[in-house]
């Protein structure tokens, strides 16, 4: 089976350094597609057979994260023309197997269906809070201190034949999506506290830097909304974390399989997962998924 993965990058070369390396094995950096959002300075060292291109960035563009979610649908659709199956995520977010016995290609060869597919999806959060241990090049899961359900994060992202995803992901447009089990996506947003902090910073100057007035912003429809307080929301989601009930990974995730199945909902064209009314759970990364990201 012939898979690519696609991402848009704004300064994120962190993150892409790990996503490079972890999606590279998996399918050939070949196969890999990179889009810089306006620049991409280093970008062309780092990325060996990987493919690179660049878009504009307006800095005052209220709805860019609708027209690059647009753009990406689109690239991603066109890629469906030469490979089996297209990944499209955002650079901080990981496709790993949910059984220690199925492999991430397994996964996708078992899809009976050309229908788009969505994944279960965890938050993981940093154990260390300088951030020093995955600064220094270790692996991402020994070094969390656990990863809670979230159906915000349980992504529309692989695609067989063009197709569209709303903004950020969070659905896919027209066509109702099937649940792909085998894999889960794990948001490494938390995972390096040194890394959150200057991308708050940056996403808190562009939401306040693009609307002048709280009115005009609300009149908008608030698309930045939740970056304006971008630092202050981490810091509640650390201490949500920590209050969350906890449990085996076996029993998280049998638990979000039954919260996605009733979470499902369509809103006009948009098919995804209302994130509310469900019970959150966390637990430790199995010690198999240790040595895959």
């Amino acid at each position: 089976m012939k898979i690519a993965a696609v991402t848009m990058v704004y300064k994120d070369n962190w993150f892409l350094g790990r996503w490079l390396e972890y999606y590279g094995n998996l399918i050939g950096q070949e196969n890999l597609y990179v889009v810089a959002h306006g620049d991409k300075t280093g970008l062309p060292e780092m990325l060996g057979d990987a493919h690179l291109i660049a878009v504009p960035r307006d800095p005052n563009d209220v709805y860019f994260d609708r027209r690059r979610w647009g753009f990406l649908s689109q690239y991603a659709s066109a890629l469906t023309g030469y490979y089996d199956a297209v990944i499209c995520l955002d650079v901080d977010e990981f496709l790993v197997p949910t059984d220690p016995e199925v492999s991430f290609e397994d996964a996708l060869d078992w899809m009976d269906s050309d229908a788009p597919r969505c994944v279960p999806g965890f938050e993981v959060f940093a154990e260390d809070s300088s951030g020093e241990a995955v600064d220094a090049g270790a692996r991402f899961a020994p070094n969390m201190e656990g990863a809670v359900f979230s159906p915000f994060y349980s992504k529309s992202c692989i695609i067989q034949k063009p197709g569209a995803f709303s903004d950020g992901a969070h659905g896919m447009m027209d066509e109702k999506p099937e649940l792909l089990t085998d894999l889960a996506l794990i948001h490494l947003r938390f995972a390096n506290l040194k890394e959150l902090e200057r991308r708050n910073s940056v996403r808190e100057d562009m939401a306040w830097g693009s609307i002048e007035s709280w009115d005009e912003f609300q009149s908008e429809g608030k698309p930045l909304a939740t970056w304006r307080r971008a630092d202050q929301r981490s810091r509640q989601a650390f201490r949500g974390f920590r209050k969350t009930p906890e449990a085996s990974w076996d029993d998280m995730f049998a638990s979000a399989l039954a919260d996605l199945d009733r979470l499902r909902v369509r809103r006009g064209n948009v098919h995804k997962f209302l994130n509310k009314n469900f019970q959150p759970y966390r637990a430790k990364l199995p010690e198999w998924m240790h040595e895959l990201f």
